[in-house]
């Protein structure tokens, strides 16, 4: 009765996405969103049969058209179709990052002709922000909106009673009449300690780890984790809102530094690289989860990737944050401009911020800034500002600099904005640049910067920055690339990207030119 009722339910990882010129590094990570649904659905009785399409096959790499630099990662649209029991009857899929809903769409029309009688759900930061847009294919049949594990385990129980679901909270689908029904946001859940851990067996961990497929730099055997959920700032280009609401909830740290001890005997790991959207929140509760790792003595290191928040820094939180094993996060100020930060809602003190980015460089501890330029009320003045931040972040000795050209999230405000003004209108198709916010192609939004000096921005800042940190501390990138082809391990970005160019990208070129002479 188990195994028939493992292969009843069914959830996809689709494909990871590559670039094979450029700089922008994409490196698939191992998807911990279905590992934590998979692990709920188990804790509550429901088995399930996982299909990873891009761990169980990260050496397969393809073009995604004659003559193109965007590959993909991982098992072929019929090689997973081959994969799905036959008597299948419902079947989930996640698109998290807005980029790769192409990759899902095509993956469940193929799914909805070979098992047409089968119930496709799909979840996810980009479905939950764009509902209509998803609906409007009659090969999907619901949405499961915002945080999933709670409402994707209701909605099969109902439909494996043939029960209504129109009193389930946090779904959208098409009514009879062709409609779309969305039913009320489900209120976040709030003790995400009661989540089981990720169930990571199921979705080609090892495989992950084993290639260093992870979400920032390299610092060995890698395995994803979250400390948070939510984020409770609003900036204007980001998509979290329509995810996860404004409501920031951080784990327990000590029941956090559990999950670090299991998964390290577990997957013999060494390091962790969290995926919350800001971890730098609670200072409190971030020194209690340092010390208990401290006092743990568990011999690890981790990293925070993404952009976090520095309100919460201070002489106290950094001692301990290099303490317990931390060896790279990067801050978010996103641009040098007083009067651009305050129209994206960032909500930075700036004096504060700089302040951090001081406490941090004086660290063990490699730091990196993320801007963003190329917003539609950007000028030649706010570059100019912009340039002002980078060289006092080059002084301060700032470890990494990411400038990326601004595009419209699915699910930002500025994405609603400009589609309200007839700017995009919604089709995917019509914006490829949002694979890649370091293109030539990159179409700019700002009225008084033409994409031509938006790219030409860009690349000076990238130059600007690298050339004077290396013209002030000579000995730090020699060292770090040094330490590197002894170790092979990533201590900063441009470590990363060193690594990518020499190593990793010629690795992916043999492995294109193998699969297409088959």
């Amino acid at each position: 009765m188990k195994k028939a009722l493992k292969d009843e339910i069914v959830l996809i990882n689709h494909q990871g996405l590559k670039l094979s010129s450029g700089i922008q590094i994409q490196s698939p990570s191992p998807p911990i969103g279905m590992a934590y649904i998979g692990a709920y659905l188990k804790q509550n009785g429901l088995d399930y049969f996982g299909i990873d399409a891009c761990g169980e096959a990260l050496t397969k790499i393809r073009r995604i058209e004659p003559g193109s630099d965007l590959l993909m990662q991982g098992l072929s649209n019929q090689e997973i179709i081959n994969k799905i029991p036959k008597n299948v009857k419902i079947i989930g899929l996640t698109s998290l990052f807005s980029h790769a809903w192409f990759l899902v769409r095509d993956l469940a029309k193929e799914i909805k002709i070979n098992f047409p009688n089968c119930i496709i759900v799909i979840g996810g930061e980009h479905p939950s922000a764009q509902i209509k847009e998803t609906l409007q294919y009659d090969f999907i049949d619901y949405v499961v909106v915002g945080e999933g594990e709670e409402t994707f385990l209701e909605l099969i129980k109902n439909l494996k009673q043939k029960k209504d679901v129109n009193n389930l909270e946090g779904i959208a689908y098409k009514g009879l009449d062709g409609k779309i029904i969305e039913t009320p946001r489900r209120k976040r859940k709030t003790n995400i300690d009661d989540l089981p851990y990720p169930d990571w067996d199921s979705w080609s961990i090892n495989e992950y780890i084993d290639h260093s497929q992870v979400s920032g730099i390299s610092l060995g055997r890698g395995i994803p984790i979250l400390g948070s959920r939510g984020c409770p700032y609003e900036c204007t280009f980001c998509s979290n809102l329509d995810m996860w609401t404004k409501r920031f909830i951080m784990r327990d740290p000590t029941q956090l530094v559990d999950e670090m001890e299991f998964m390290k005997k577990k997957y013999n790991v060494n390091s962790f690289h969290f995926m919350d959207s800001t971890f730098i929140v609670n200072n409190k509760k971030l020194i209690s989860f340092c010390k208990e790792l401290i006092n743990r003595k568990l011999n690890i290191s981790y990293q925070l990737p993404a952009g976090t928040r520095c309100e919460a820094i201070n002489e106290e939180l950094v001692d301990v944050l290099g303490k317990s094993g931390l060896k790279n996060l990067a801050l978010a100020p996103e641009s040098g401009s007083e009067v651009i930060r305050k129209i994206i809602k960032k909500q930075l003190n700036y004096k504060h911020f700089l302040k951090a980015a001081r406490l941090l460089s004086k660290s063990n501890i490699t730091v990196g800034c993320f801007i963003v330029i190329g917003f539609p009320e950007d000028n030649l003045k706010s570059m100019l500002d912009t340039y002002k931040m980078i060289f006092s972040l080059a002084v301060i000795g700032i470890d990494d600099l990411t400038v990326s050209q601004f595009t419209p999230y699915p699910g930002s405000l500025y994405y609603n904005e400009l589609r309200e003004k007839g700017l995009i209108h919604g089709n995917l198709e019509e914006a490829s640049e949002i694979v890649s916010f370091y293109s030539k192609r990159v179409l700019s939004y700002s009225e008084k910067i033409t994409s031509k000096k938006l790219y030409f921005f860009m690349m000076s800042m990238f130059s600007f920055f690298y050339v004077l940190s290396f013209i002030i501390r000579p000995w730090r990138p020699i060292m770090n690339i040094i330490n590197f082809l002894r170790t092979r391990s990533e201590n900063a970005r441009y470590v990363r990207f060193f690594s990518e160019i020499f190593f990793t990208r010629k690795k992916w070129v043999s492995n294109i030119e193998e699969f297409e002479q088959k």
